[in-house]
């Protein structure tokens, strides 16, 4: 049976994934540092701010028995979900802070424990928006809106992918 790892699990994105997942006869294991409010799959408490934690999450994970004394098993991909998903819940310098190194520290764990299947999402504040004093005219972002240079080449590398 094939197992995945999705960071912050107990959040609103992460627990329709390990929902969808579990549906379909995944091994799921939470990772995030808040507990889940309802326990779908088992959950480890990790500060994905730490490289050290992230690695021990990602390679502890075959190791990992769950309640019903069942093997986790190697993961055959990360599902990062984790992070501060909007603006105003911390200072702009902790969400950027915190959602960076969480996404570097999952990436390079990965890397190290050999997962070689990553999936990241992310939120509005790709474009940089929440972060900015002056809101756009409208979005989304494009060739017409007077913004500043940098956010002018965020959307030129955004409608470049």
């Amino acid at each position: 049976m094939k197992s995945v790892i999705v960071t912050g699990g107990s959040g609103k994105a992460g627990r329709a994934a390990i929902r969808e997942l579990l549906k379909h006869g995944y091994q799921v294991m939470n990772v995030d540092t808040a507990p889940p409010a309802e326990q779908l799959c088992h959950f480890m408490k990790t500060d994905l701010n730490d490289l050290g934690q992230a690695v021990d999450a990602l390679r502890l994970a075959a190791g990992t028995i769950d309640r019903r004394r069942a093997s986790i098993g190697e993961p055959s991909a990360v599902i990062h979900l984790a992070g501060i998903p909007a603006p105003g819940l911390a200072p702009d310098t902790t969400i950027f802070q915190n959602n960076m190194m969480t996404t570097y520290n999952v990436f390079s764990a990965a890397i190290r424990a050999g997962i070689e299947r990553v999936v990241w999402a992310s939120s509005e504040t790709i474009y940089g928006l929440p972060f900015t004093r002056t809101p756009p005219v409208f979005a989304p972002v494009s060739r017409r809106n007077r913004v500043m240079r940098w956010r002018r080449r965020c959307a030129r590398k955004w409608r470049a992918r």
